[in-house]
């Protein structure tokens, strides 16, 4: 699992959102939160090339790739698992049987977000899972995966699979969606990290729901 990490030198510590300031992860699910250009995916980049995946998959037997710039990070040995939305944006993490049975999400943007389920297949081949102790977790790095999906598809994604993986999983993810703010768990086991990286940004985008809820209403 990889618990710190903070920036030294170079563009990202000009970075607003980043700075010099320690980033902390729990060992369940971490939220990257912000608009464009706040630096979530220079994080997950970042955290995937010190792993040895920062072209994406698994970091198994690959050695850090160097960084144009310095950095400490605190991480165990355990595997960590890139995926780039960006680099195959036509594969889908819903598979077609999941499509079939939610009707609503047939759409060509929802297949292009896509396999969740055939990523979550892959992993669980990948691991035997039910052995690894509690804390003995290889950490998802997931970049914008509900990117180009409509609500009803990131519904699912932040209300049903990503609290499944992350029964197993670290989960790293970088969103611009409001439903990790809206189903946040905050129970004293589990609690899900929300890591802003631009001020207020949260609570602006749930004033704006609020505000096209009411319109809506009237």
């Amino acid at each position: 699992m990889v618990s710190t990490l903070r920036f030294h030198s170079g563009y990202p510590i000009r970075l607003k959102g980043i700075g010099k300031r320690k980033i902390v992860f729990n060992g369940w699910t971490n939220v990257l939160f912000g608009p464009n250009g706040s630096g979530k995916t220079t994080i997950l980049k970042t955290l995937a090339t010190a792993a040895g995946c920062g072209s994406g998959g698994w970091s198994d037997k690959r050695e850090s790739e160097k960084l144009p710039f310095s950095i400490s990070v605190d991480r165990d040995d355990r595997p960590v698992f890139y995926q780039d939305c960006y680099q195959n944006s036509e594969d889908s993490f819903i598979n077609a049987e999941y499509l079939e049975s939610h009707a609503h999400l047939r759409s060509t943007g929802e297949k292009r977000i896509g396999l969740v389920n055939e990523l979550v297949d892959y992993i669980e081949n990948r691991f035997l899972t039910y052995k690894l102790r509690r804390d003995d977790r290889p950490t998802l790095l997931l970049d914008e995966v509900d990117n180009h999906i409509g609500f009803a598809g990131q519904a699912i994604l932040w209300g049903d699979i990503f609290p499944r993986l992350s029964k197993k999983y670290q989960l790293i993810i970088s969103t611009h969606s409001i439903f990790p703010i809206l189903l946040k768990r905050n129970n004293s086991l589990k609690p899900d990290n929300l890591i802003t990286l631009a001020p207020h940004y949260a609570e602006i985008c749930v004033l704006e729901l609020e505000r096209a809820i009411q319109y809506f209403n009237e």
